[in-house]
């Protein structure tokens, strides 16, 4: 169906309309105009005829012709009509127009008819006498009671017909410049309406395009300023309510943004939907140039892609782990089927939890539980054998006896330490966790001096000499006891892995915010994938020579609790052949 402008749908209308009007009441009012012009016509040809017919009653009638057709000619001078004498024989007796002797006998006439009875007689009719159409009005001569004639009026139709044609040409004037107005004031008025819809149009192509800020006016029109206001009251009802939407939305993408957990949602054909920062990082994903491909295509990861196929085809929630070897990181995923508003599916999320500390942690569980046994178990069963050898094997030489009962006290003395240094490390735990260690501004060198006095005579056994470099004004907010026993953990472990006649330096030195104690000795090194671990319980660089050694394993976990104790960390420098170096870095007192 063809479109037309509100205009095309008004305007013909209202002018048809109009026409119909103007035409139904120009065709009333000329009806009514000419019957009024004719009666009125009648009426004073009726009058004229009666006061001709009053003035012949007070002559001598009937008087002679020429006497007659004198006062004919006055009458008809005077007033613009014909005038006509008749008889009651039909004779014309005068003429305002025609010699009577050359006119036909009138009693024929319908209007001459009428007036011989007494009453008023009107006709229209061709004139044989002067060749036009007239209209006739007759009225009798009543004198002493008796019909004595007729006057007859008459009055050329063509006048009356001049009169009406310009009453037609004035009527249609006037219609005509009635429909044009009319249609002008309907174009006016369309154009009017045509204005506040297209206000209201361009109004709702804004709040179409999000702009709901705009208010549409107050009309005059009641249906009109109706639509506006229901307009305006959606605009805000709308405003409100997207306003809410975005806030949602906002925190929600907040949220999505800043959980830890990677998250990724895909469809039912594994395009990819969206996924979070923490995603994006971790598989080094731009979400503008990924959004709407194959998750095969932007994440090249067999476990992945197979636990995504399960949840989409599961009812329930899928879990599995997935272990990224570029990045060394150990995933938890959990997959659920996402669920459009009619509860259709419409995709799969998969959230991934990053486990690997848990994971280092249930590796070093393993680790320590599998090397405290390995530490317990080598001098438990020392001690078991040589005590079984003492109980079943009668031992006559004392000097063998007394050769088992030292092993047996070194044995048990190592078993000791292992349990102290445990016990010292809960103690530790402990004390930090409930915060019940105690620090307090102190001398770094005292510190350093009594830990190098401690361990003085093991150095001199493999004449190791120990520097120390440390200025008097240095001092830390430190717990000088645990501090030492860390210090002497790193001398006792620089002495027994480096070589006789060698030295350790032991400094100090300041930077702007820390105290910083570092050891150094000339040992054989650790490997770079070692320093990552050396500080776990019980691991060994070289299990054969931290045998030999001898040690618990446990000195250097014990110094990394001492130094979180503190507040502060320490760093491992080392090159294989080229020594080891310990850097404790320290908060300074009042920072």
């Amino acid at each position: 169906m063809r479109k037309k402008r509100l205009i095309w749908h008004i305007y013909p209308s209202y002018v048809l309309i109009v026409c119909i009007c103007v035409s139904t009441l120009g065709w009333y009012f000329f009806n009514n105009f000419a019957d009024f012009y004719y009666t009125q016509t009648r009426d004073a040809l009726s009058s004229a005829a009666n006061l001709l017919g009053k003035y012949l009653a007070t002559k001598s009638f009937p008087l002679d012709s020429a006497e007659t057709y004198s006062i004919c000619n006055l009458f008809g001078d005077s007033s613009g009509y014909r005038f006509t004498v008749i008889l009651p024989s039909g004779k014309v007796a005068g003429d305002s127009e025609k010699d009577p002797k050359t006119m036909d006998n009138h009693a024929d006439r319908p209007e001459i008819q009428k007036a011989l009875m007494g009453i008023i007689g009107s006709n229209k009719r061709y004139s044989q006498t002067l060749r036009m159409d007239l209209l006739y009005v007759a009225v009798p001569i009543i004198i002493d009671g008796q019909n004595a004639g007729v006057v007859r009026t008459a009055l050329p139709l063509e006048k009356i017909n001049t009169a009406m044609r310009l009453m037609w040409q004035r009527l249609i004037v006037s219609a005509l410049l009635m429909i044009l107005l009319a249609a002008f004031a309907t174009i006016l008025a369309t154009k009017r309406i045509s204005r506040q819809l297209a206000e209201i149009r361009t109004s709702a192509t804004l709040f179409g395009r999000g702009n709901l800020d705009k208010k549409l006016p107050f009309s005059s029109i009641t249906e009109i300023d109706t639509l506006a206001s229901s307009m305006n009251n959606m605009a805000d009802q709308l405003n409100g309510k997207i306003n809410t939407v975005i806030q949602q939305r906002d925190e929600q993408d907040v949220l999505f943004s800043c959980m830890i957990e990677s998250v990724l949602a895909v469809d039912n054909e594994k395009r990819l939907i969206r996924m979070n920062n923490a995603a994006q990082k971790l598989f080094r994903i731009k979400p503008d140039e990924s959004k709407g491909k194959n998750i095969a295509e932007i994440i090249r990861h067999a476990d992945l892609i197979n636990i995504i196929d399960q949840t989409l085809k599961s009812s329930g929630i899928v879990e599995g782990d997935i272990f990224l070897n570029d990045s060394n990181l150990y995933l938890q995923a959990h997959g659920s089927i996402l669920h459009g508003k009619n509860g259709q599916r419409i995709g799969a999320l998969i959230v991934l939890n990053d486990i690997t500390r848990l994971h280092k942690l249930e590796v070093m569980r393993k680790d320590f539980v599998a090397n405290v046994s390995h530490e317990l178990r080598t001098p438990t069963t020392s001690i078991k054998g040589f005590v079984d050898t003492l109980i079943d094997t009668p031992v006559k030489d004392n000097a063998d006896r007394e050769h088992f009962m030292k092993i047996i006290r070194q044995q048990t003395q190592r078993l000791q330490a292992i349990i102290d240094d445990l016990l010292m490390l809960s103690n530790l735990e402990h004390e930090i966790e409930r915060k019940e260690i105690h620090l307090q501004p102190a001398r770094i060198d005292h510190v350093l001096q009594n830990a190098i006095q401690t361990c003085s005579d093991l150095a001199d056994t493999k004449n190791i000499k120990i520097n120390i470099e440390c200025g008097e004004k240095i001092t830390g907010n430190i717990n000088a006891q645990l501090l030492e026993q860390a210090i002497i953990n790193l001398i006792d472990n620089a002495i027994k892995y480096s070589d006789s006649n060698t030295f350790i330096d032991v400094a100090v030195k300041t930077t702007e915010t820390d105290i910083v104690i570092c050891v150094k000795d000339q040992g054989p090194g650790i490997a770079r994938h070692h320093l990552d671990r050396i500080f776990e319980r019980f691991y060994r660089v070289d299990k054969n020579r931290s045998a030999k050694a001898g040690g618990t394993g446990l000195g250097l976990a014990i110094v990394k609790h001492i130094i979180a104790a503190h507040n502060g960390h320490i760093e491992t420098e080392s090159k294989m052949g080229s020594g080891t170096t310990f850097s404790i870095f320290l908060p300074e007192a009042g920072v």
